[in-house]
């Protein structure tokens, strides 16, 4: 795993709670294991980011101390909304990019193939009814002009 420290790893886990919540419809980003697959992919294919979501995570916690004298995960849920706004339509690309390169990543987590270490079982695709790759394609299924059935078979 990416060597994010404890603080990093909660400010990290802020964030994406706040971009996907946990709701009445299901688990957000969080208990679906965007963090997860994010902490995976700075470890390899994103390695490269590290530094990246370092500056950044530490530019939202500051951001959070001058705004409201408390790092960003202890924050209530409408303070992280305002200053994740401001990130999003901030001018500075230090704040802007980083707010949509974990926005994209928390995405990729959430609804990405459960195999890369998010989507844990696979509820970014029950929250918009996606049933996942199909293993078995009928001859129905093959035809043009017709919509594949639910269910293989």
């Amino acid at each position: 795993m990416a060597a994010l420290t404890s603080a990093e790893r909660a400010t990290l886990d802020a964030l994406a709670e706040r971009i996907i919540p946990t709701d009445e419809l299901g688990p957000g980003a969080v208990d679906a294991g965007a963090v997860v697959y994010i902490e995976r992919a700075l470890a390899g294919p994103y390695a490269g980011r590290l530094d990246e979501y370092r500056s950044g995570l530490a530019l939202l916690d500051d951001a959070a101390a001058q705004a409201h004298g408390a790092p960003f995960p202890q924050l209530g849920a409408d303070d992280q909304d305002a200053l994740l706004s401001r990130f999003e339509r901030s001018e500075r690309a230090d704040e802007r990019g980083f707010f949509e390169m974990a926005r994209a990543h928390v995405l990729e987590g959430m609804f990405g193939d459960p195999a890369w270490g998010g989507n844990a079982g696979r509820a970014g695709w029950r929250l918009i009814g996606y049933p996942g790759p199909r293993a078995v394609w009928t001859e129905h299924d093959q035809q043009l002009d017709v919509e594949p059935d639910d269910e293989p078979g």
